[in-house]
């Protein structure tokens, strides 16, 4: 029997049948996804339709990431990464020559997320919003920016379901979904004849990320094993 973790989390689900979760230890590659996802965010909206000549002379973006709970280290790695990457495109003038104001609030939970979502297209007046690390509260911005049609570039959610049942035309990735993960590491097991004929035990993070990893790695393992 192979033990295999999936994700840094405090609540797991436990679960024996033949999947595998090795998937993923993902904190270095996210960290890298995170610092790319907003410089290229930030640089991308420039076509957007919210940034016009009758806006300020300051383009705002709302980030929204977890900075408390047991998400929170992480979450403060994008937002450095975030603050990089609005210093260096307002050190060489801004976009449209406009100089880029990051608006950072924490949603520490997707009910927080969604409240703080609203806050900042409403009240602040985004053009965009970038961010998230969690699959749930990820959804529940995607709901915000679908409802009153604003932009959220996702940068660090990995769910399926955020590419599929949950997609909106609102909502864009710079960050790869589970099934990706599954698949190019479960093509090296099963080049290691580690699949077929073997039983896996897989722990996993119980929440929205973990559940939808969890189903691609079991999905992956039944038509291989």
């Amino acid at each position: 029997m192979n033990k295999n973790s999936v994700a840094p989390d405090q609540n797991t689900q436990q679960t024996t049948n033949t999947e595998n979760c090795d998937a993923i230890s993902q904190n270095s590659s996210r960290r890298k996804v995170l610092k790319g996802g907003a410089v290229l965010a930030a640089s991308g909206i420039a076509g957007f339709p919210l940034i016009s000549k009758s806006q300020s002379d300051v383009i705002k973006i709302g980030h929204l990431t977890p900075r408390t709970g047991f998400l929170g280290t992480l979450g403060e790695y994008a937002v450095q990464a975030a603050d990089l990457a609005i210093e260096e495109i307002n050190a060489k003038g801004g976009i449209l020559g406009r100089k880029v104001e990051l608006i950072k609030e924490d949603s520490v939970n997707p009910q927080t997320a969604s409240t703080k979502a609203e806050r900042l297209i409403e009240r602040d007046k985004v053009a965009c919003i970038v961010g998230e690390i969690s699959s749930a509260s990820a959804l529940t911005i995607a709901q915000v920016a679908q409802r009153t049609k604003n932009l959220f570039i996702n940068t660090g959610a990995n769910s399926d379901a955020l590419r599929g049942s949950n997609c909106n035309k609102y909502m864009f990735h710079v960050e790869s979904q589970n099934s990706m993960y599954v698949k190019t590491v479960g093509r090296s097991l099963l080049a290691e004849n580690r699949v077929r004929g073997k039983n896996w035990y897989s722990l996993t993070a119980d929440y929205a990320f973990g559940h939808d990893l969890l189903k691609v790695a079991r999905r992956f393992m039944e038509a291989n094993g």
